[in-house]
């Protein structure tokens, strides 16, 4: 059998929303004037395969657009299968041409489609054109060429198209100006078509109009303002007008005027016309005065503008016959054309009239004396001098003072003009006085005068003491002020001029005053040790001098800790027996100190307890009370002292112990704690063992040190016991000297080294040696060493370093103390050493051996060494032998060093000897030669 079974396919959500467009973005249009919420922009529905997602199923959201975007998205619930998008304000595409939005769909199953989309503003023609001025002014030349593009104007238009396409042509009311100006319909470029004329017409004023080419066509108009600038083509006219009073004789422009006509009054008017415009017929007038006689006198003519064409003439200072009978003016006239200016000449002639004109002349413009104050009376203070051209009376003077003042203490003699002082000035009354002399002629009938002025000074002298402005100063600083900062000022006046103030503090070293009276802080000040100053200031001049008393108050600050008086050391043990003591018993009454002020608070000191118990209390007595039944047992109390500074507040801690007990309680109770309290502490301990161990430490390096010094006086004894026990025959004393190494040294002879009294050498190590004497007797003792002493020696060069320095003066207290006095030398090297040797006597040895002088040129060059002896047989057995020392060879750094002496003796431990035997050689030397011989 065939059984139908049918089989549906559930749907599932496995699409997404398709819009029904090919692009994306889709472009929509309006027109700019589409009226709001009556415009909208259709857009298609999306659809969805899915049968789930049916089409009110769909959501629709639109994003991404601007802030202030002018649509709003409408959704039809018809089955018309479109959206639409509603105007809700008004277009304007010259301000917005195009928006952008998206338009998002999401079904149920949460696929998501988006449509970008543009909407473009279409253009009407709303706009005007407008041109880039309302007014377009130029100014022409008469002279412009034709065919000459004057001016252009420009007008623009926001719309687009044929709604911004501008055409330029004149108003109907200014179609009258074509036949002298023409325009370019599309440029707007404004041509001159036919010639200009200023005498016949200055200016133009017409209209342009712009119109675009819209199907409603809109215009605007703007001022066309041409002015028509005038050339320069006429001359300038100088016009004279005299005062019917005056003598004119217009045919030959000439003028008669008194002498005495008056200085502030115009005599003649000079008009000057151009009929031309602007600069062109703006005219400049100038004279020049021609003299034949004095060409560069100024003959005081002033000549006032009054307008552009208007001008007076006039004398600053009155005509003279006596002086000049006759002027001519020459008068200039000329535009101001920058470029070709057009001039115009006329002359004036002007004829003086005498008369009795000449006014007296002071020799000086004008006096300005000075006098002392504290003058003589009736003292001449200056001759005024005055002058008259005329003769007889015209030319007689007579002086007067002119002032205002009542009282005037001054006078001057009416014919000679000698000016007195009349009483004693003082300048700090009055410094200054002012007034005019006048003289006067005697003529007739006008008698002349003239004035002048006269200032007079009254200089000053130092006859005032300086003054202060009070009478006492007080000032007020913190203790803490910084040095050298001004906390106040101290002012003196003098009323004489120009006197230097100086100020000075006496008696007080703490502040300091400067030059123009503040005062300083000089050092620093503590309140605590004084609180407050009191110094006189000083302020003088070079005569006088005056003084005022300051008071300083020196303000606390809190810079002082509270310091403890009761207790009065810390830690301080106190034994309470409380079946003795009752409640309320006062056991100790605290007391500190605070140097700060109390007022302020900085100085008041209150007292509590850190670690508090409920039987211990403070009152406000300052006292420790006990307010209730103790425990027995040690009680450890830390009591702050603290201030009542403002700003900062210091406290100092006490501690105090204190043991109760009662009359059971066994003192050994109590006795760990004492020991604890009167142990060291680590730090003490530390100082303590410290310097302990540093001690033993010095001392060990004291004891190695004797044992190294006994060890080395040991060593030499033993070595000169050793060089007793090898002398078996006697010595003699050996001279040594330094040989020259150098054939070009200087050469100094032993007579001017003993004249120099042998240059110490004790600061150069580079010479060393002996000075042998012989005060009593002839030295010419002979050393005879054995083989083995001279096979010692020969390896005795270990020991040069064990001889001591033997200085002179050493030496000499030696020898003269040799019995009485104790020397180092005496302890090293004993006399019995030597008591084997014998000397000879040089008499002897001279016989035997001629005589040699010594070259001590080699005392400034080197120091090498050679030995003399006086036994000739061992100087020739030797010879073949001897071992030579090097000139070059430097000594060793410890060598003895002996000075100029009387009498030495010879030590064979020398290192000198120890030389001579490594070379065997000998030499004789005389008596005189012994008292100047260097080793």
């Amino acid at each position: 059998k065939l059984y139908h079974i049918p089989i549906l396919i559930e749907d599932i959500n496995d699409h997404r929303p398709i819009f029904p467009y090919k692009t994306s973005p889709i472009e929509l249009h309006i027109s700019e004037n589409s009226p709001p919420y009556q415009s909208k922009l259709f857009i298609q529905q999306a659809y969805d395969q899915d049968q789930l997602d049916n089409q009110k199923q769909l959501k629709y959201q639109l994003k991404n657009f601007e802030k202030n975007f002018p649509f709003i998205l409408e959704i039809n619930d018809d089955l018309s299968n479109r959206l639409a998008l509603v105007l809700i304000q008004l277009l304007d595409r010259e301000t917005i041409d195009s928006y952008n939005c998206t338009l998002y769909v999401t079904d149920t199953g949460g696929h998501e489609e988006k449509l970008h989309m543009k909407i473009i503003i279409d253009d009407v023609n709303d706009q005007s054109p407008i041109f880039d001025s309302e007014t377009y002014s130029i100014e022409l030349s008469e002279n412009t060429s034709i065919n000459t593009t004057i001016l252009r104007v420009h007008a623009y238009d926001a719309d687009i198209g044929l709604n911004g396409q501008i055409t330029y042509d004149f108003t109907d009311a200014s179609k009258q100006f074509n036949n002298i100006f023409s325009i370019n319909n599309e440029t707007g470029l404004i041509r001159l078509r036919s010639s200009l004329d200023y005498e016949q017409r200055s200016s133009y004023i017409f209209y342009i109009e712009a119109r675009d080419s819209g199907k409603e066509i809109r215009s605007s108009q703007t001022l066309i303002n041409i002015t028509i600038l005038d050339e320069n083509d006429c001359y300038p006219i100088i016009t004279f007008r005299f005062l019917s009073e005056l003598n004119y004789n217009s045919t030959n422009d000439i003028i008669e005027i008194s002498e005495t006509y008056p200085i502030d009054k115009f005599f003649i008017q000079i008009l000057v016309t151009d009929q031309d415009s602007l600069l062109n017929g703006q005219v400049n007038l100038w004279y020049e005065i021609l003299d034949e006689y004095n060409p560069t006198k100024n003959h005081s003519f002033n000549l006032y503008q009054i307008d552009n064409s208007t001008y007076f003439l006039n004398r600053t200072k009155s005509f003279d016959y006596e002086y000049q009978q006759k002027y001519y003016l020459k008068f200039f006239a000329q535009d101001l054309n920058p470029k070709k200016p057009l001039q115009t000449i006329k002359y004036l002639t002007i004829n003086i009239l005498d008369e009795n004109d000449n006014i007296p002349q002071f020799l000086h413009s004008f006096y300005h004396l000075s006098v002392y104050e504290n003058n003589q009376i009736n003292t001449i203070l200056t001759k005024i001098e005055a002058y008259d051209s005329d003769n007889g009376n015209n030319g007689r003077l007579k002086y007067e003072i002119l002032t205002n003042e009542t009282l005037l203490p001054f006078d001057i003699d009416s014919d000679t003009g000698f000016l007195r002082c009349l009483e004693i000035f003082d300048r700090e009354k009055r410094s200054y006085y002012h007034f005019e002399i006048i003289v006067r002629d005697y003529g007739y009938p006008i008698s002349l005068s003239n004035k002048i002025p006269i200032e007079i000074d009254i200089k000053d002298i130092n006859d005032n003491k300086p003054t202060f402005e009070h009478e006492k100063y007080n000032f007020s600083i913190e203790e803490n002020f910084p040095k050298l900062k001004s906390f106040g000022i101290i002012r003196a006046t003098d009323q004489d001029l120009n006197t230097n103030l100086i100020y000075q503090i006496e008696k007080e070293t703490k502040f300091g005053i400067k030059e123009n009276g503040e005062i300083y802080l000089r050092d620093s000040i503590d309140r605590e040790i004084q609180d407050q100053y009191n110094f006189i200031v000083t302020v003088g001049d070079k005569l006088f001098q005056t003084s005022v008393s300051v008071h300083i108050d020196i303000l606390d600050i809190n810079d002082c800790q509270p310091r403890w008086i009761n207790p009065s050391e810390n830690r301080t043990v106190y034994v309470l027996n409380k079946d003795v003591i009752s409640i309320g018993t006062n056991i100790l009454k605290f007391d500190a100190i605070d140097y700060d002020d109390v007022a302020n608070g900085n100085g008041l000191i209150s007292y509590f307890i850190e670690n508090k118990y409920e039987f211990f209390e403070i009152w406000n007595t300052n006292e420790l009370i006990l307010n209730s039944t103790p425990n027995i047992g040690e009680y450890r109390l830390k009591i702050y002292a603290q201030d009542h500074g403002k700003t900062i507040q210091y406290a100092t801690l006490i501690e105090i112990y204190i043991f109760i007990g009662d009359n059971h309680t066994n003192g050994s109770l109590f006795y760990e704690s004492f020991s604890k309290m009167n142990s060291l502490s680590s730090i003490k301990r530390i100082i303590l063992f410290s310097t302990f161990f540093l001690s033993i430490i010095f001392i060990l390096i004291f004891i190695i040190c004797i044992v190294i010094i006994m060890i080395c006086r040991y060593k030499k004894q033993k070595y000169l016991y050793y060089i007793k026990c090898n002398h078996q025959q006697k010595m003699t004393m050996i001279e040594s000297r330094l040989t020259r190494s150098s054939s070009n040294s200087s050469k100094l002879s032993l007579e001017d080294l003993h004249q120099k009294h042998f240059i110490d050498h004790s600061s150069s190590p580079s010479y060393t040696g002996a000075n042998i004497y012989s005060q009593h007797h002839q030295i010419s003792s002979i050393i005879q060493p054995t083989q083995t002493t001279s096979d010692y020696y020969s390896n005795s060069s270990k020991h040069e370093e064990d001889v001591d320095e033997w200085t002179d003066e050493q030496q000499r207290l030696n020898i003269n103390n040799n019995d009485t006095e104790w020397s180092i030398e005496k302890i090293l090297y004993p006399d019995w050493l030597y008591k084997d040797i014998t000397t000879t006597t040089a008499t002897s040895s001279t016989a035997r051996f001629p005589k040699k002088h010594l070259n001590t040129s080699t005392f400034t060059d080197f120091n090498s060494c050679q030995t003399f002896a006086t036994n000739e047989s061992a100087l020739s057995s030797s010879r073949s032998g001897r071992r030579t020392i090097s000139s070059n060879s430097q000594p060793s750094p410890k060598q003895v060093r002996f000075g100029c002496q009387d009498q030495i003796r010879s030590y064979p431990h020398l290192n000198t000897t120890i030389r001579q035997l490594k070379t065997g050689t000998t030499t004789t030397i005389s008596n005189n030669e012994a008292h100047h011989t260097f080793i």
